[in-house]
């Protein structure tokens, strides 16, 4: 009878934990529905397990519907990554190269399509629950359901409508942390960055999916 009374007493939390999380998957994907494109600038930090400053990074960036983004690194030194959609460009300005590969459709290896994919894989892809909501802000945490993530774990948060941060984490505990700045959300889109012609005397390596 006591075990019997112990399973009851769970199924209530049980619904509700089922509840909690449609609620946050729905919510996240209606913010990501109505994002069609953003642009910005970046800060990017990474921690280790202790919280110590591992590296810094700033740049800019655009993303856009239809797996398309531009990411360029500017300080500490200069790398850019950017999709059409079908290919992807991974260039270093003072290597005087650039690998070239098809882009990867799971988002598990590739969080800039978390805003330039559809919506609808977002949540194929993640199990999301609402971790923080408070103060204007809301943070929403995915945990990829593909086999071999990048990371183990990905907050996004919002503040005013706008993603305003990612933060993520790897099996080993070190964490990347991205700020936004300077955001546009659904405003011109330079098409042209989403394509990269290397520049004479380039080195170009192809790489298979």
């Amino acid at each position: 009878m006591k075990k019997l009374l112990l399973s009851l007493t769970l199924v209530p939390a049980v619904l509700f934990a089922s509840t909690a999380w449609a609620d946050a998957t729905d919510d996240l994907l209606d913010r990501l529905q109505a994002l069609k494109s953003m642009k910005g600038e970046f800060e990017q930090v990474v921690l280790d397990q202790g919280g110590t400053h591992m590296q810094e990074a700033t740049g800019r960036f655009q993303v856009a519907r239809g797996n398309q983004f531009y990411w360029l690194t500017e300080s500490p030194f200069e790398q850019m990554a950017a999709s059409d959609g079908k290919t992807v460009w991974v260039y270093d300005k003072d290597l005087e190269q650039v690998v070239v590969r098809p882009l990867s459709q799971d988002l598990g290896q590739t969080p800039a399509l978390l805003f330039g994919g559809k919506p609808a894989d977002v949540a194929k892809a993640f199990s999301i629950s609402e971790r923080d909501n408070q103060g204007g802000e809301v943070t929403y945490r995915l945990t990829p359901k593909g086999q071999d993530p990048l990371f183990d774990q990905l907050d996004v948060t919002f503040k005013g409508g706008e993603p305003a941060s990612m933060r993520l984490q790897d099996a080993l505990g070190q964490q990347t942390v991205i700020d936004f700045k300077s955001l546009t959300v659904n405003g011109g889109i330079d098409s042209n960055l989403f394509h990269f012609e290397p520049p004479e005397g380039t080195d170009v390596i192809q790489q298979q999916q």
